[in-house]
């Protein structure tokens, strides 16, 4: 699959466990997605490209014998802490 980089696209296909090919917008301001990408990228998540780079990517880098599979945290605690100091009823 290959994808524009938004973060929901990326962890949705991650967590279905499908090769994923990033295609990284470049013409965002704040770049949030290039760095998502790249790092998911560096961790062997996924592969990362980008428009003028795609071609390369697909010829060379799409061995999915080094995918390393993603395992999605637990936002449980970190919501947790977020409520108690909020000063919301633990649950």
């Amino acid at each position: 699959m290959i994808y524009l980089a938004g973060s929901g696209s990326i962890f949705e296909t991650l967590r279905l466990a499908k090769p994923l090919i990033v295609v990284v917008n470049e013409d965002l301001m704040d770049n949030h997605q290039s760095e998502l990408a790249e790092e998911l990228a560096q961790r062997k998540h996924l592969f990362c490209g980008r428009p003028q780079t795609l071609c390369e990517v697909i010829k060379s880098s799409l061995n999915l014998d080094i995918i390393v599979p993603y395992e999605p945290g637990d936002a449980n605690p970190v919501a947790k802490l977020i409520n108690k100091h909020l000063g919301f009823p633990a649950d």
